[in-house]
């Protein structure tokens, strides 16, 4: 059987790297909007740490850690596979070598 080629520990720090990138992202955007608008270096930093720790907040939302999940490593039963249960339904009714005569018949 394939599994997933990313381990779980991998898909979290992914996850926590991408939250606290989009905050620093946010809050530079921020101290960069403040500078441009002629306000102090003081007043750019405390608006790039404000707006960083809403960014932290938005990221949490926007980003949920439910991501970092895989449906290969839980014990959840998530149903059949597509298709399963119709070729379950085939190899029940008939089969293969009938299969193959009943489609000459169609034919």
């Amino acid at each position: 059987m394939v599994g997933p080629s990313v381990t779980k520990e991998d898909r979290e720090k992914f996850l926590v790297r991408l939250k606290v990138g989009f905050a620093l992202l946010v809050g530079l955007s921020m101290s960069l909007v403040t500078l441009w608008g002629s306000g102090g270096l003081v007043a750019a930093l405390a608006v790039g740490v404000a707006a960083a720790l809403v960014g932290g907040l938005l990221a949490q939302f926007t980003f949920p850690d439910s991501i970092a999940e895989t449906p290969y490593e839980d014990d959840l039963d998530r149903g059949p596979k597509p298709g399963e249960r119709l070729r379950e339904r085939r190899e029940e009714s008939e089969e293969p070598e009938e299969r193959a005569t009943n489609r000459d018949r169609r034919k």
